[in-house]
C-alpha cells in the first residue's frame, strides 16, 4: 500500500475558515439572545418586572 500524495491546502479556504467560525458565533449568540426574550425561564430582572408591571 503506498502512501496517499498529500493534498495541497486551498488558500481560499484557509483564508475564509475564520470568517466562518466568527459568523457562526455571532449566529449563536444571536440565537441565544432572541430565546433569552421569548423564555420565561430565562428573563431577567428588567424583563420580569416590566412583564409584572403590565
Amino acid at each position: 500500500m503506498r502512501p496517499e500524495p498529500e493534498k495541497p491546502q486551498n488558500p481560499v479556504a484557509a483564508r475564509l475558515r475564520p470568517v466562518v467560525y466568527l459568523y457562526a458565533a455571532l449566529n449563536i449568540a444571536v440565537a441565544a439572545l432572541l430565546f433569552s426574550t421569548v423564555s420565561p425561564t430565562f428573563a431577567t430582572g428588567p424583563a420580569s418586572e416590566m412583564a409584572s408591571l403590565r
